[in-house]
């Protein structure tokens, strides 16, 4: 569907601007006959111009469509990280660290880590380093 409208907002708007310039100029030319002005202005009205004003909405509906699609993922994103994350500190007792939220999420360890200081700052939680020097999260 998005393929279809992509394709009639392209039709739309290649015919509608082009042809609204050239009736536009045409009608502003004053070596044009009137009657040709009047036949100028009859098409502009009638075919380029909603020509020009679909196409348009075509193509601000696919931006829209697009922003809330990439929204809807975001928050699925979101959705999941925040799963993974609860079953983890139920797992270990309240305790996590950044390597192992970035393992269980398939997520980088930059972005565990910029997760894990945001919720140990909204959840007040501890910090404390482990013998191999990883820094531990403890939600209690």
């Amino acid at each position: 569907m998005k393929l279809v409208k992509k394709i009639l907002a392209i039709c739309f708007l290649l015919f509608g601007i082009p042809f609204s310039a050239v009736m536009i100029l045409e009608i502003l030319n004053p070596k044009t006959p009137a009657q040709e002005k009047e036949n100028d202005i009859a098409a502009l009205s009638i075919l380029t111009i909603p020509s020009t004003i679909l196409g348009g909405w075509l193509s601000w509906s696919l931006v829209q469509q697009n922003r809330k699609e990439k929204a809807l993922l975001l928050e699925s994103e979101q959705k999941r990280l925040q799963l993974v994350f609860l079953e983890l500190i139920e797992q270990n007792t309240g305790r996590i660290t950044v390597l192992q939220l970035a393992k269980n999420a398939e997520i980088s360890t930059q972005l565990a880590k910029q997760y894990l200081d945001e919720k140990a700052k909204e959840l007040n939680a501890s910090f404390e380093v482990n013998e191999e020097g990883n820094v531990l999260y403890h939600f209690s």
